[in-house]
């Protein structure tokens, strides 16, 4: 089984991070030529989508049904949470930056991909020094990344009082060219309408659900050189969850919040600024983006025996696809 996990997650992660042709379209030089400041905010726009996209993969797909397990019943299931762009957060408008020491080359050419889209050409800036000359470097391309996929594998276990402890992980593990990955996340789902008098003989499923799930990511950009990209993500969601059951389907939908934040930056030496002006400094970046929605979702999972089958839909800017296959008992 954990042989089978990281082939699947490797597969999953190296299309969706997909970073040795991602840096090769971010020439992570050009961009520092900007100074420090307007580096930052070109990098904030370009990468927010991943962000958040990365935020929102991680809490999904939580659940299968919103009944917890009986008393040690339990289940193993390998799943994967997928999170969609919005059309409009795939480009962004560079005029609209606050940009101080950078500007367009042609006023009219603004709008930029972000890391999620892919325009035909993106814009040309110009870097004008304090010796009169003017240096231009290209923006970085779109790569494209519209989806953000986070596989891993869950299970879950019945507790007392109507009450489903789950945990999900990805074993720490080298994707090779595409870096070193771990994630790990923690969940409890009680079904508290059965210690309420009259709400518990109501003949549907009634719960709340609270999951963390934390992922850690960072990529050799040059290793002889000391140079590292890395990532640093977490969510945490609450859920009210309704559902009904019936021999070999459970029906659930969902309401309530979810929280993230992803933390990327670069480690080690870089040059900073361009010609008499070219600077050294150390980890030269490092970006937050944090997301918080209230959203909503239906799902279902269907039981052949042991083994079951789950698909899920999340309702929001950021919308998310989960699913999985496992083996359910009790």
């Amino acid at each position: 089984m954990k042989k089978t996990v990281l082939k699947f997650s490797a597969a999953i992660l190296a299309i969706a991070f997909n970073v040795s042709s991602l840096t090769a379209q971010i020439d992570i030089g050009e961009i520092l030529k900007a100074g420090i400041d307007d580096a930052e905010k070109l990098g904030y726009a370009y990468l927010e989508p991943f962000g958040k996209m990365m935020g929102s993969s991680l809490n999904g797909g939580w659940y299968q049904s919103a009944k917890p397990h009986k008393t040690l019943g339990f289940n193993i299931t390998l799943a994967a949470s997928a999170t969609l762009s919005p059309v409009d957060a795939r480009t962004f408008d560079v005029t609209k930056l606050g940009l101080e020491s950078i500007t367009l080359k042609d006023p009219n050419d603004n709008m930029a991909s972000t890391i999620a889209g892919n325009l035909e050409s993106d814009p040309t800036m110009q870097i004008l020094q304090s010796s009169g000359q003017t240096v231009e470097f290209d923006l970085p391309q779109g790569a494209n990344i519209f989806i953000m996929p986070v596989p891993f594998l869950q299970v879950g276990l019945g507790l007392p009082f109507s009450t489903e402890v789950s945990a999900r992980f990805l074993p720490a593990f080298n994707l090779g060219k595409f870096g070193r990955l771990n994630m790990w996340g923690i969940g409890v789902k009680n079904q508290f309408k059965d210690f309420i008098p009259g709400l518990k003989e109501v003949p549907i499923d009634l719960s709340i659900l609270l999951g963390y799930t934390q992922l850690k990511y960072d990529y050799d950009i040059d290793a002889n050189a000391g140079q590292n990209l890395f990532l640093d993500a977490s969510g945490f969601t609450g859920r009210l969850l309704v559902g009904k059951s019936i021999p070999f389907l459970s029906v659930y939908a969902g309401l309530g919040f979810s929280k993230s934040n992803t933390d990327m930056g670069l480690k080690g030496d870089y040059k900073i600024g361009v010609g008499s002006e070219e600077v050294s400094q150390t980890d030269p970046l490092n970006l937050s983006f944090p997301h918080d929605t209230f959203s909503a979702n239906i799902g279902a999972r269907l039981r052949l025996g042991v083994f079951s089958l789950h698909a899920d839909y999340t309702l929001g800017k950021y919308s998310v696809f989960a699913g999985g296959i496992g083996v359910s008992f009790r």
